[in-house]
């Protein structure tokens, strides 16, 4: 898979560490005054810094918002589980809480997650149930259909504004991880017939000549999408169209 153009040029990013930090600083600065409480005030301070600093999670790299949710959440828990012995929780303290708890799904609707197959070898892209999730139509959402041979270093499906539990969780040992924008692949054939690569543009950029889409809209507008059957001899799905040592796959975009 080709690396992420400018990779290198990213001079000194953001880290969730230091994001945190600094909203944790700011609330306790606005807490200073505020008498009483003392077991719910650093409770209290945490859940305000978690719901200022995932308003802000667009300033680190794409590659640590995962784990900057993860940890928000973990400790939302753990801040949390320190009031339970409290005989009188501060309304404030539950309220920063709620809000916290919003802030986190917020961040997680915001950005846009995308499994990439990472081999080795090809992947037959199997049927995934469960997708869309039936629980919402907001959002949009795209993915590969089964049977698909999806190439090392490919989107199999990405979708953003809604959650998709069947394939957060995962196709092949894949995990979802945010990019910084909505792809489509697209497979590019050779005089032979035969596939030459894959290309990963943006969903607004044209695909390249003699090359087909494989990521297909299943949400979009609020709207679910009819599947589309496709025919049996498609060439994606096509194990005799692949050369031998597998076509590289090429991005176009920057993806963490």
């Amino acid at each position: 898979m080709s690396q992420p153009k400018d990779a290198s040029s990213r001079a000194d990013p953001m880290t969730w560490t230091a994001l945190l930090a600094r909203w944790m600083d700011l609330a306790k600065s606005a807490r200073a005054l505020d008498g009483g409480w003392d077991r719910a005030m650093p409770s209290l301070i945490t859940f305000e810094a978690l719901a200022q600093a995932m308003g802000c999670l667009h300033q680190l790299p794409a590659a640590e918002r995962s784990y900057a949710i993860d940890q928000a959440r973990t400790l939302l828990e753990l801040r949390l589980a320190d009031l339970e012995d409290f005989p009188d929780t501060p309304q404030a303290a539950i309220d920063a809480a709620d809000a916290a708890r919003a802030a986190i799904e917020n961040a997680v609707h915001a950005q846009i997650w995308t499994i990439v197959w990472e081999g080795p070898g090809f992947l037959t892209m199997p049927e995934v149930t469960g997708t869309p999730a039936r629980h919402s139509d907001e959002g949009a959402m795209a993915m590969m259909p089964p049977g698909t041979l999806a190439l090392p270093g490919t989107p199999l499906a990405w979708w953003t504004g809604r959650h998709e539990p069947m394939l957060a969780m995962g196709i092949a040992g894949c995990r979802a991880v945010p990019t910084e924008e909505a792809t489509q692949v697209w497979r590019v054939f050779g005089a032979d017939h035969k596939a030459s690569e894959d290309r990963v543009r943006s969903i607004n950029d044209e695909g390249p000549a003699d090359a087909m889409p494989l990521l297909i809209p299943r949400v979009a507008g609020g709207q679910r999408l009819a599947t589309i059957n496709l025919p049996e001899d498609w060439p994606p799905g096509n194990e005799q169209l692949l050369p031998e040592g597998l076509p590289p796959v090429r991005w176009d975009i920057d993806w963490q």
